[in-house]
């Protein structure tokens, strides 16, 4: 007899084998994930449009958002988790 190690599961199946609450907090906790996604990968374009601009050497443009050459790079090189 040979018996599966694991089944598929997809997620309408694990949601509906769980209580209401528990199915609640999956959404939630699936949700707060895709929000802190977004907003990393928010937070890497605007560092690499920031770059850019600063090696372009676009200084009327970083003036317009009131950074320097120096600030610009400074927060372009920090890593996308890091606020």
């Amino acid at each position: 007899m040979i018996i599966p190690i694991a089944r598929r599961l997809s997620f309408r199946d694990a949601a509906s084998s769980t209580p209401s609450h528990s199915k609640a907090r999956l959404c939630r906790l699936i949700a707060d994930m895709r929000a802190t996604v977004g907003r990393c990968l928010a937070r890497s374009r605007q560092r690499r449009t920031l770059r850019d601009i600063a090696e372009r050497n676009d200084f009327h443009l970083l003036k317009d958002i009131g950074v320097s050459q120096e600030e610009a790079l400074r927060e372009a090189d920090k890593p996308f988790w890091q606020r």
